[in-house]
C-alpha cells in the first residue's frame, strides 16, 4: 500500500537517472501532513552535502540541502539551508547571515535520507567518455559546416572583368558569357569524406566501448540473436549492471529500514530484512532454450527454482500456489472422470458380449 501511494516504480526510475547521471542520488523520507502517511522523494543531488562520521561504518550523520526560493513580497530570491540529522530538521535563511525559520522532529530515529550510489567513486555512466562524446559531436558539427561551407561557396572568375549588373545577371540566366582566355572554377575546401567517416565511425565504437555499452544497431550484434550470444555481448554491461545492482540494493534497504523506524512509531512495525529486494533484467530472452531448459531439468531442480528462470513469471511464489490449487482441482475432478470412464467401459463391454450371444443363438 505505501509503494503504490508513492509511485515506487516511477520513483525507482527517477532514482536510477539520477544516480546514472550524477553518480549519486538521494531519497527523503517523511510523513504527510493529511493522513500521516510515509512519503518517499528523490531530490536534486546536486542540492545536497551528506555528512558522514570518520569511523569504518561512515555513518551518515546529517545532510544539508540548499536549494533557491523567491520572495513575492520582498521581490527577491534567497538560499533556504535546511540542516536534517538523526532527530530534527532545521530550516534557516541565507540573507547576508543564517536566520532560522523552524525546527521540527521527525521521528524517523535516523537521517531519513536513502543514498542511491552509482557506484563506490560516485561517478556517472558517461563520465568516462565525455571527451570522446565531445569529439564525435564536434565532427559532425564541422561536417555539417563543411556542407554548409560547400553550398555557398564562391564563383572565381580569371581574367574576366564584370560589372555588378552583369554579375546578377549571369547568376539569374545561370550562363557565363566570359571572353577567350578566361575562366571559371568554384572556391571550396576540399576535404576528404572517408577520412571524416573513419574517424567518426572510431569515435563511435570506441564510446560503446569504453562505456561498455554495445551498439545494438550494430550489424555484427544482431547477426547472432541467441540467448548465449547475446549474454555474451552483454558481459561488460552486465558486469556495469551487477555493481549499479547492488549499490541500489542497498539504497532500497535504507529505504525500507527508515520505514520500519517510523512505522514502529506510527503503528506495527516489521522486520525490513526479511524482505527479499529482486532486480529483473530487462534485456532480450529466447523463450523455446528457457523452456527447453526447464524441461530438461524437471525432477532435477525444484519446481520454485525452474519457475524464477521464466522471465514472464513476476511472482514465483503465487505462481506456485496458482500451480499447486490447479492440481488439486485436477484431483477432485479425475475420480468422477474416471467413474464415467469406467462406466462406459463396462457398457461397452457388456454391449459387445450380448451381441456376440445373440449372433451365436442365430
Amino acid at each position: 500500500m505505501i509503494f503504490e501511494y508513492n509511485d515506487e516504480a516511477d520513483e525507482n526510475a527517477e532514482l536510477a537517472k539520477n544516480a546514472s547521471i550524477y553518480g549519486v542520488a538521494y531519497e527523503m523520507l517523511y510523513l504527510s501532513e493529511e493522513d500521516k502517511m510515509i512519503r518517499f522523494k528523490a531530490l536534486n543531488p546536486k542540492e545536497i552535502i551528506p555528512i558522514f562520521d570518520k569511523t569504518v561504518e561512515q555513518n551518515l550523520m546529517a545532510v544539508i540541502r540548499y536549494y533557491d526560493d523567491y520572495d513575492v513580497v520582498d521581490d527577491k530570491t534567497y538560499t533556504l539551508v535546511e540542516v536534517i540529522d538523526g532527530s530534527m530538521v532545521r530550516r534557516y535563511k541565507m540573507d547576508n547571515s543564517f536566520l532560522l525559520l523552524e525546527e521540527y522532529p521527525h521521528y524517523f530515529g535516523m537521517v531519513p535520507i536513502a543514498i542511491y550510489k552509482n557506484n563506490e567513486e560516485e561517478r556517472g555512466d558517461f563520465e568516462a567518455v565525455i571527451s570522446l562524446i565531445d569529439a564525435y559531436d564536434k565532427m559532425e558539427s564541422d561536417t555539417l559546416n563543411d556542407f554548409e561551407y560547400f553550398v555557398d561557396a564562391y564563383l572565381a572568375l580569371y581574367g574576366f572583368t564584370a560589372e555588378p549588373e552583369d554579375v546578377a545577371q549571369m547568376k539569374e540566366n545561370r550562363i557565363l558569357l566570359m571572353d577567350e582566355g578566361t575562366s571559371a572554377e568554384w572556391l571550396i575546401k576540399q576535404t576528404s569524406d572517408t577520412y571524416v567517416e573513419n574517424m567518426k565511425n572510431r569515435l563511435d565504437a570506441d564510446i560503446h566501448k569504453f562505456a561498455k555499452c554495445p551498439n545494438m544497431s550494430d550489424k555484427e550484434f544482431a547477426s547472432n540473436a541467441s540467448g548465449v550470444a547475446i549474454k555474451f555481448k552483454l558481459l561488460g554491461t552486465e558486469n556495469l549492471v551487477s555493481i549499479k545492482e547492488r549499490k541500489f540494493k542497498r539504497g532500497l534497504q535504507q529505504r525500507l529500514e527508515l520505514m520500519s523506524m517510523i512505522n514502529s512509531v506510527l503503528r506495527e512495525g516489521f522486520d525490513w530484512r526479511a524482505i527479499d529486494i529482486i532486480f529483473t533484467r530487462n534485456i532480450p530472452s529466447n523463450d523455446t532454450d528457457i523452456a527447453n531448459m526447464v524441461n530438461t531439468l524437471k525432477d532435477i531442480v525444484s519446481e520454485e527454482t525452474l519457475l524464477a528462470q521464466i522471465p514472464f513469471v513476476e511472482d514465483v511464489q503465487d505462481e506456485l500456489e496458482r500451480l499447486k490449487q490447479e492440481r488439486e482441482e485436477n484431483k477432485e475432478l479425475n475420480p468422477f472422470f474416471q467413474t464415467g470412464l469406467s462406466y462406459q467401459t463396462n457398457a461397452m463391454a457388456n454391449s459387445t458380449e450380448q451381441q456376440v450371444k445373440e449372433e451365436e443363438k442365430e
